[in-house]
């Protein structure tokens, strides 16, 4: 019998964390934090130039509202799909079998090929597994994964 675990809000947040840093430090999110710090520093630049307009002086202040919204957004999207899958108050459980690993969350369960994922990132709450060929990822709680069971699934999934 896999272990199982009930789902509260307080593991939510901490899942939705560990997906969010997860997708603001992905290969794209990195180039974006790297046009958005050029973009902060060309406008201060801008700002304190003589002859800069009132325009100019905001742009800094833009740029680091977008790389704020930026950040809100990704975790608001991390805890609406953290939540989705695992609703609170649901009975959740992982399975790592040999070809295949097997998720239950409330009455849905489902069981997902090795090859299906890319890679995978082990957060301090949350495992998560990059689906190939896609933009998402499956979290599963950190709790119910032995060192063993991430050691297999590194290997099945490399």
């Amino acid at each position: 019998m896999p272990v199982s675990l009930t789902v509260d809000e307080s593991l939510l947040r901490r899942m939705a964390r560990d997906a969010a840093v997860y997708s603001l430090t992905r290969p794209w999110a990195l180039v974006m934090w790297a046009v958005l710090a050029a973009a902060f520093a060309v406008s201060l630049v801008g700002a304190g130039a003589p002859g800069a307009d009132a325009l100019a002086a905001w742009l800094p202040l833009a740029v680091l509202a977008l790389g704020a919204y930026a950040v809100w957004l990704t975790v608001a999207n991390a805890r609406r799909a953290v939540r989705a899958a695992m609703p609170p108050g649901a009975r959740v459980w992982v399975s790592v079998e040999e070809t295949a690993l097997r998720i239950g969350a409330a009455k849905r369960t489902s069981e997902i090929p090795y090859r299906t994922f890319q890679s995978m990132r082990v957060g301090r709450d949350a495992v998560l597994l990059k689906v190939r060929d896609a933009s998402v990822s499956t979290a599963i709680p950190r709790a119910l994964l032995n060192d063993d069971d991430i050691a297999s699934l590194r290997a099945s999934i490399s």
